[in-house]
């Protein structure tokens, strides 16, 4: 029996827009609370950070048990990208250049996951986002890449019982992103189509070798996939209790299903300083 629409839950994202989990703890909780005070029934909470240790500090860690054991499932888009205090290059001073000067170094990151994966109750509510990669040349000519810890991450993580991986690439796409390069006297090379090409089939060999899945995240010349995925996280409820799995469409290659972004409008700044970020960063 098909179930009414009183009796599908909703998706919420914590967020898309900012760190929530790191920076706005309290602001996440009280937009959860807001909608469980009307009375709505939240099926998924999705939160997305740079910073795992986040989900497992009070206020927060408290909180998302409380949730958990209220039978809301949560769902973790925790990025690792290898990049994090690395020194990759230097700009036109001769200073190193950081990519993501704030963020944890992976290996750090990787040694939360056991914990998390206890709090969230199954491996398989982490998407680990190894995103973005970035191919860049610094101002002395030399070319660098976080491409090569792709296969360390896994390597490190799959053994967790995390199955699904995602990436994009940095691409020549937005202004602010271009001009702050320019002031580090680095210039961004995105793949050309056969370098696209090449990676596909490299990722497809990993993808073998560890028993894992890597999906794009709107990416041109890879397949359309969903980074919240309502048939999956319908599956993977303890209740199964159903969810939309209408396709929002905001962008051609993103499949993404319905769900509500809680970050606000504007979005609140990020404190990582990702160099290559398009949002509201502070530098």
């Amino acid at each position: 029996m098909t179930a009414n629409k009183q009796n599908i839950g909703i998706v919420l994202s914590a967020s898309r827009m900012t760190d929530m989990p790191k920076f706005y703890p309290n602001a996440l909780i009280e937009e959860v609370e807001i909608r469980r005070n009307k009375g709505l029934l939240i099926h998924t909470l999705v939160l997305w950070t740079k910073h795992p240790k986040s989900l497992l500090t009070d206020p927060l860690y408290s909180y998302l048990k409380e949730l958990r054991d209220n039978r809301i499932q949560l769902y973790l888009q925790l990025t690792i990208t290898g990049m994090g205090q690395l020194p990759m290059g230097v700009d036109c001073y001769g200073y190193p250049i950081v990519m993501e000067p704030r963020a944890p170094i992976w290996e750090e990151s990787v040694a939360d996951i056991p914990e998390i994966i206890n709090l969230l109750g199954n491996p398989l509510r982490v998407r680990l986002r190894i995103d973005p990669i970035i191919r860049f040349k610094d101002a002395s000519g030399q070319v660098y890449s976080n491409l090569g810890y792709m296969p360390k991450i896994i390597a490190s993580t799959a053994p967790l019982g995390i199955r699904t991986y995602s990436f994009s690439f940095v691409e020549n796409k937005y202004a602010k992103v271009l001009q702050r390069f320019e002031k580090l006297g680095a210039t961004l090379m995105p793949p050309d189509e056969v370098e696209r090409e090449r990676t596909k089939e490299w990722m497809g060999k990993l993808c073998n070798q560890y028993g894992v899945n890597i999906y794009s995240c709107s990416v041109p010349g890879f397949p359309k996939s969903a980074c919240i995925d309502g048939a999956l996280l319908e599956q993977l409820h303890d209740s199964h209790m159903p969810v939309s799995k209408k396709q929002q469409n905001h962008r051609e290659l993103c499949g993404c299903t319905d769900s509500i972004d809680i970050g606000g409008w504007p979005p609140k700044k990020c404190f990582t300083g990702c160099q290559y970020c398009y949002a509201r960063s502070s530098y």
